[in-house]
């Protein structure tokens, strides 16, 4: 992008800025950031002069202005402040905003930050990431405080090559998201002892993709303050966010005295609780428990943020309460799922209309794929706790394309499957427009993710990667589980009574206490992630409990397949009882 082209920007549309990863900073939310960084800062500096400030995303100067005026008017007076953003109009927002406030100095410069950064520590790599670099313009180095907004993007949408160069250039694993290549830029500007206030998607906090910036952060700074915002819908997009609050101070893992504040909506009447006008209000008085905002009903926790030396377990927030309960659970049990039994994501054919179906029989007989390649298909649509009811069977089959051989998964030969060729050669096109597929030395009629023939033969648990309740069930023999969902398969190693004792363990309301705890990867409406980095570390109990547990299990799947409602749910909440026993623990109400 040239910079007359920047030039000519106006500002992002809704669309533009839901593609591009840009939410600007809400007022009360800015200001409120702006209060609690330079609270902490002058704690820590309380004779500040000549502060330098930068906003490496400066959009349209919110967060920049609430620092300022958040300044005390004698270091205001003595402050520079230093803006990038990449939109034109926001940058000349943000110079008029600025203006009238009284600083010392101000810059607000129409480019790419992530360029500029890399490039003042590299003179070797002129190529520039995403725009040209304006002439003359010095490194951003040593300044005192951060905030910042960056945006957050995907790799599927920055693309292959635009992701594997950010991870490159900045050193990241995984998941590439361009926010985490603004912060470790951000870190490289600020001087040692200088405070960073960051929004940011609270996705970091419990992924696998945040393994990355939760270590660089550990590394890199003192973490003195973290507010999960959750579901509060404080921007006008998906985005769950996040304030992180941290000085700079190589290596020292010190995060106990990090305070972290949790807020999520929580159902339920809203008459009797402690009303607020906003979530800001709410979080500015140091409010705990459960509270109304204009008839939203939230939970509000504080604790310590809890910080493990391996950074791939995500952060949780602790307590001395918290922290007894997770050793209760460490001393009882016996393992862990994945000692078990290998926890999969289902399959994923990146072609579902040509791969699924439920209208099979309605082809031409020529097109008909063969019996034996047609496989009844689970979903997240037909998912019920403990058993899928045979009246809610899905229609679903899905055209499985796969032998086994000599124990191997090999993709079947179209000449042994005339009518499947048939099919299959009608959709070529559709097909081979997966280049990705065709280019990893697959054939063009494979599926992106499949699984060996012989794993569907097991017994099995399934359940959906999002749902509100956790929702684990048998599933029969031969089906398929799709990508929507995940499956635990029996092990020819694995004793007859484990699977059903791990059926009993998550469907238990035990686990979704433990999860809360543990992980907390939460979307709107109390919505959770059941993802494979986190059920394959499910506590089992001891064999004496699991062995009890399978027993109580074998009679609920079958009261439910007789029919019989009120002794299923006396068996399914005895099953729950002896859970919390087998951890040498009390239900919890």
């Amino acid at each position: 992008m040239t910079t007359a082209m920047i030039q000519a920007q106006q500002f992002p549309s809704r669309e533009e800025r839901k593609e591009n990863g840009i939410h600007y900073t809400p007022r009360e939310l800015s200001y409120f950031l702006a209060s609690q960084l330079t609270k902490q800062y002058l704690a820590k500096h309380s004779n500040a002069r000549n502060l330098r400030v930068l906003d490496p995303a400066c959009g349209d100067g919110e967060l920049l202005v609430s620092l300022v005026l958040a300044l005390p008017p004698a270091i205001r007076k003595d402050t520079s402040v230093i803006g990038f953003d990449t939109n034109a109009r926001a940058v000349t927002e943000t110079q008029r905003q600025l203006s009238v406030l009284g600083l010392k100095h101000y810059e607000v410069h129409c480019c790419d930050f992530l360029s500029i950064a890399f490039e003042c520590r590299d003179q070797k790599q002129l190529d520039l990431i995403f725009d040209d670099k304006p002439p003359d313009l010095k490194a951003v180095n040593s300044v005192d405080i951060v905030i910042s907004n960056p945006p957050y993007v995907r790799t599927q949408i920055l693309g292959s090559e635009q992701s594997r160069e950010l991870a490159r250039r900045f050193k990241l694993s995984g998941r590439v998201d361009l926010y985490h290549a603004f912060v470790i830029a951000m870190t490289k500007s600020l001087r040692k002892g200088g405070f960073i206030g960051l929004i940011t998607s609270n996705r970091f906090l419990s992924t696998q993709a945040g393994t990355s910036l939760r270590d660089w952060l550990t590394r890199e700074f003192r973490l003195a303050e973290l507010i999960d915002l959750g579901d509060t819908k404080l921007f006008d997009a998906a985005v769950l966010p996040a304030i992180v609050i941290a000085e700079k101070e190589e290596g020292s893992y010190k995060h106990r005295s990090c305070q972290y504040t949790r807020i999520y909506e929580v159902q339920g009447a809203a008459s009797g609780s402690t009303k607020f006008e906003s979530i800001i209000d709410l979080l500015s008085e140091a409010y705990v428990g459960v509270a109304s905002v204009k008839d939203r009903l939230f939970k509000v926790e504080v604790g310590s943020l809890g910080v493990s030396c391996d950074n791939a377990a995500p952060w949780i927030l602790t307590s001395d309460t918290t922290e007894k309960w997770i050793h209760t659970i460490s001393k009882r049990k016996s393992g862990i799922f994945a000692d078990y039994g290998q926890v999969c994501v289902g399959i994923k054919t990146t072609a579902d209309k040509v791969f699924i179906r439920d209208d099979w029989q309605t082809l031409p007989d020529e097109f008909v794929p063969e019996e034996e390649l047609l496989r009844n298909l689970v979903t997240h649509h037909i998912a019920e706790r403990w058993d899928i009811n045979s009246q809610h069977h899905s229609t679903r089959k899905v055209l499985y394309p796969y032998i086994e051989n000599n124990g191997r998964r090999q993709p079947i030969s179209l000449a042994d499957y005339p009518r499947a060729a048939r099919y299959l050669q009608h959709h070529r096109e559709r097909l081979e427009k997966r280049e990705y597929l065709i280019e990893s030395g697959r054939q063009w009629y494979e599926i992106w993710v499949p699984h060996s023939p012989a794993d569907w033969e097991r017994p099995k648990i399934a359940f959906p990667d999002i749902s509100m309740v956790n929702t684990f069930f048998v599933v029969n023999p031969k089906w398929i589980v799709n990508g929507d969902c995940y499956w635990i398969a029996q092990t020819p190693s694995m004793p007859q009574h484990v699977l059903y004792a791990m059926l009993a363990v998550a469907n238990s309301s035990f686990i979704v206490r433990f999860y809360d705890v543990m992980f907390h990867n939460k979307l709107y409406a109390g919505r959770r992630r059941f993802m494979c980095q986190y059920v394959k570390k499910f506590p089992l109990p001891s064999t004496k409990y699991s062995c009890a547990l399978s027993n109580v299990v074998s009679k609920l799947l079958e009261a439910k397949a007789s029919g019989k409602h009120a002794l299923s749910l006396a068996l399914e909440a005895e099953s729950d009882s002896l859970v919390w026993e087998s951890f040498g623990l009390v239900k919890e109400t």
